[in-house]
């Protein structure tokens, strides 16, 4: 693959959906191989804080955390714990477990600004899917579906 690179994939539900591109794996194997942990699920009752101090600790390198799927899938106490205790090397942050200023508490508040200063964090405004980029393959997909 790119990069010379091996993308691991977890699905719960679903098996033998790799086929040649990605490897399957368990959240075991992705905890002690993953250079890299990105999340693309929905937040339902299962996945809320997915990420939590239990998968940080499990990890056996110090991988970059990435979310752009919903914000409480990452429990943001254990990963300001993970950061400032080096269990990861960074978080890239398009979500957050509340993403209303007007309904912050103090330790809303607290987290956002220490994610938002830490120098191995980027925090976006939950645009992941509001890029030049994104909006041309959503074009290209249209037209493709419209046969155009």
């Amino acid at each position: 693959s790119g990069f010379k690179t091996t993308v691991l994939a977890y699905d719960k539900y679903r098996f033998g959906f790799a086929k040649g591109l990605v490897k399957e794996a368990n959240l075991e194997q992705i905890a002690r191989y993953a250079d890299v942990i990105s999340f693309h699920v929905p937040l339902t009752g299962e996945t809320r804080h997915m990420a939590n101090a239990d998968l940080f600790n499990s990890l056996q390198k110090q991988p970059v955390i990435l979310n752009t799927s919903r914000g409480g899938v990452v429990d943001t106490a254990a990963l300001v714990e993970a950061l400032d205790s080096g269990k990861i090397s960074g978080a890239g942050l398009d979500v957050l477990e509340n993403e209303s200023p007007a309904t912050f508490n103090e330790t809303d508040r607290q987290q956002l600004h220490h994610l938002s200063n830490h120098p191995r964090v980027i925090v976006t405004p939950h645009i992941a899917g509001y890029t030049h980029e994104a909006f041309l393959k959503m074009s290209e997909v249209l037209l493709k579906k419209l046969k155009l």
